[in-house]
C-alpha cells in the first residue's frame, strides 16, 4: 500500500511559495479511473515544485500538482517533506535520495510522453480517484504483466485547496503580467526614441538627396563637356589612324603578295626536288632488288659449298674404308711372312712403305676435315655478312620513306602557309586595330620560312649521307661477291687436286702435294691471295 499523507493538517501557509522553484511543468496524457465514470485518457498538467518550509527553511518540501486546463476545479496535490520521503523510500524500495528523487520522477514522466506513439504504450501514467483519496502510478507494460515503477498517494483538492491553487496561479499570472507590462513600457519608450531618431535621419536623408541631385547635375554637365571634347579629339585621332592604317595596309598587301609569289616559286622548286628524290628512290629500289638477287645467288653458292663439304666427308669415309682394306692386306702379308720365311726380307720394305702410305692418308684426311670445317665457318660468316647487307638495304629504304614523308609534310606546311596568308588578306579590313599582332604574325611567318629552308637543307644533307651509305653498301656487297668467288675458286682447286689423286692408281697417292695445298689454303684464310676485301 502507498504511503497516505494527510494533507488536511497542512495549508499553503506552511509552503514558502516565494522561494519555490519549478522543476517540471508539462502536459501529460494520464489514464484517469473514477468510480462513477468510465476510464479515459485526459491530458493533465503536471507541475513539480521544490521549496522549503516557511517556518523552517532547513526543511525541504517537494510538491506535485495534477491539474486540467479544461476543468479548473480538477486538482490533485502531493506534498512530501524530507522526513516523510524516508518512509516512502522504505515502503517502495526507492534507491535514490530526496535530492535525486524529482529527477527520476521527471525521467519516468518523459518516458510516458515518448511512449504515446506506441500501441499499446509501454509506459503509462494512471490516476485512480476514489472518494477522498487518489493514487498516481507510473506503470510499465510488458508481455507478461504491468509493473508499477512508483505509486504516490495524492489528495483531491477541496474548495479551499482549489481556491488557494487558483490564487497561487493568479498571483503568478499577475506577476508575469507586471513583468510583461514593464517590458512593454520599456519597448514603447525605445520605440519613441527610435522614432525621433528616424525623423531626424529622414530629414538628413532629404538634405543629402537634394545635395546629391545638385552634385549629380553638375557632374553630368561637366561630363558632357568632357565627352564632347574627347569625342572631337578621338575623331581626329581616328582619321589620322585610318589614313596611317590605309598606307600600312597597302604596304603589307604589296609585301605579302611578293612573299606569296616567292613561296609559290619555292613550292614549285620543292615539287621538282620531290620528283627527283622519287626517281632516285625508284633507282635505289631497283638496286635493292638487284642486290637481293645477288644475295640469293650467294646463298645458292653457300648451299652448293655445303653439298661439296658433304661430298668431301663421304670421300673421307671411303678413304677410311680403303685404309681398312690396306690393313687387311697388311695382315695377309704378315701371315704370308710367317708361312714363308724366305719372302720376309723381300716384302719387309714393301710393308714399311704401305704403312707409311697409311699414315700419310690419315694425316691428309685430318687436314681435309680441318679444311672443310674452316670452309664451313667462312660460309657461315659470309651468310652473316649478307644478312647484315640486306638489313642495311632495308634501313636505307626506311630512311628514303622517311625523307619522302618529310617532303610531303614540308609541302603541306607550305600549302597551309598559303592558306593562312589568304585568310590574313581577307581579314585585313576587319583587323585595322590589330596592326601589332599582324607584325608579330609576319615575323613568325618569316621564322617559319627560315625553319622550312633549314629543314630542306637538313633533308638534302640526309639524302647525300644516305647516298654515301648506299655506295658503301654496294662496295661491301661487291667485296663479298669477290670473296665468295675467290672461295669458290679455292674449293674448285681443292676438288681438282683431290680428284686428280683419287682417280689414279691405288698406290699413286701423294700426300705431300695435299699437305702443300692445305697449307696454302689455310694461309689464304687469314690474308687471301685472291682479290682484296
Amino acid at each position: 500500500m502507498p504511503l497516505v499523507i494527510d494533507n488536511n493538517t497542512r495549508s499553503w501557509e506552511s509552503f514558502d511559495v516565494q522561494t519555490a522553484s519549478t522543476l517540471y511543468w508539462k502536459a501529460l496524457p494520464v489514464l484517469v479511473k473514477q468510480n462513477d465514470r468510465e476510464e479515459q485518457t485526459n491530458e493533465l498538467t503536471v507541475r513539480i515544485l521544490s521549496g522549503v518550509n516557511r517556518n523552517n527553511h532547513n526543511s525541504r518540501i517537494l510538491r506535485i500538482h495534477l491539474s486540467s486546463d479544461e476543468d479548473l476545479f480538477f486538482l490533485h496535490t502531493l506534498e512530501v517533506s524530507e522526513e516523510e520521503f524516508q518512509s516512502l523510500k522504505i515502503e517502495q524500495g526507492i534507491l535514490v535520495d530526496f535530492g535525486n528523487f524529482p529527477g527520476k520522477v521527471i525521467t519516468l514522466l518523459q518516458k510516458c510522453i515518448l511512449a504515446q506513439t506506441e500501441d499499446p504504450p509501454r509506459f503509462q501514467a494512471v490516476l485512480s480517484a476514489t472518494g477522498s483519496d487518489s493514487i498516481f502510478k507510473i506503470v510499465e507494460t510488458n508481455d507478461f504483466n504491468q509493473l508499477p515503477h512508483i505509486t504516490l498517494a495524492f489528495t483531491p483538492g477541496n474548495d479551499i485547496a482549489v481556491k488557494q491553487f487558483l490564487a497561487f496561479r493568479l498571483s503568478e499570472v499577475k506577476l508575469s503580467n507586471e513583468h510583461l507590462t514593464a517590458d512593454l513600457n520599456m519597448t514603447m519608450g525605445d520605440r519613441d526614441s527610435t522614432q525621433l531618431k528616424l525623423e531626424d535621419t529622414v530629414e538628413q536623408l532629404a538634405d543629402s538627396r537634394e545635395m546629391h541631385e545638385r552634385t549629380l547635375l553638375e557632374q553630368q554637365a561637366h561630363s558632357k563637356t568632357k565627352d564632347a571634347v574627347a569625342l572631337e579629339e578621338k575623331t581626329k585621332e581616328l582619321a589620322q589612324l585610318k589614313s596611317t592604317l590605309d598606307q600600312e595596309r597597302d604596304r603589307l598587301e604589296t609585301k605579302y603578295r611578293e612573299q606569296l609569289d616567292a613561296l609559290t616559286m619555292r613550292g614549285a622548286d620543292l615539287d621538282t626536288e620531290n620528283r627527283q628524290l622519287r626517281s632516285l628512290k625508284y633507282e635505289l629500289d631497283s638496286k635493292v632488288s638487284e642486290l637481293s638477287h645477288k644475295l640469293g645467288t650467294v646463298e645458292g653458292n653457300c648451299r652448293s659449298m655445303e653439298e661439296e663439304l658433304s661430298r668431301l666427308q663421304n670421300q673421307n669415309v671411303q678413304l677410311g674404308k680403303s685404309k681398312n682394306e690396306r690393313e687387311v692386306d697388311a695382315n695377309e702379308l704378315r701371315a704370308r711372312l710367317r708361312s714363308a720365311d724366305e719372302k720376309v726380307l723381300a716384302q719387309k720394305d714393301h710393308i714399311a712403305e704401305q704403312n707409311q702410305r697409311c699414315k700419310d692418308l690419315e694425316a691428309s684426311s685430318r687436314q681435309l676435315e680441318e679444311r672443310c670445317s674452316e670452309l664451313k665457318e667462312s660460309a657461315v660468316g659470309h651468310e652473316v655478312r649478307a644478312k647484315e647487307a640486306a638489313a642495311e638495304v632495308l634501313k636505307g629504304n626506311r630512311i628514303i620513306e622517311k625523307v619522302s614523308n618529310d617532303l610531303r609534310m614540308a609541302k603541306e606546311k607550305a600549302r597551309r602557309k598559303q592558306a593562312i596568308i589568304g585568310r590574313q588578306e581577307e581579314e585585313l579590313a576587319a583587323r585595322e586595330g590589330s596592326l601589332d599582332n599582324m607584325r608579330k604574325e609576319q615575323a613568325s611567318s618569316s621564322r617559319q620560312t627560315d625553319h622550312l629552308q633549314e629543314d630542306n637543307n637538313a633533308l638534302k644533307d640526309e639524302i647525300s649521307s644516305l647516298k654515301s651509305k648506299l655506295e658503301e653498301c654496294k662496295t661491301q656487297l661487291q667485296s663479298n661477291e669477290q670473296m665468295i668467288r675467290w672461295l669458290n675458286n679455292q674449293v674448285n682447286e681443292a676438288q681438282l687436286q683431290f680428284g686428280g689423286t683419287a682417280t689414279g692408281s691405288r698406290y699413286s697417292f701423294k700426300p705431300a702435294a695435299l699437305r702443300g695445298a692445305a697449307s696454302v689454303s689455310g694461309g689464304s684464310m687469314g690474308i687471301p691471295a685472291g682479290p682484296s676485301r
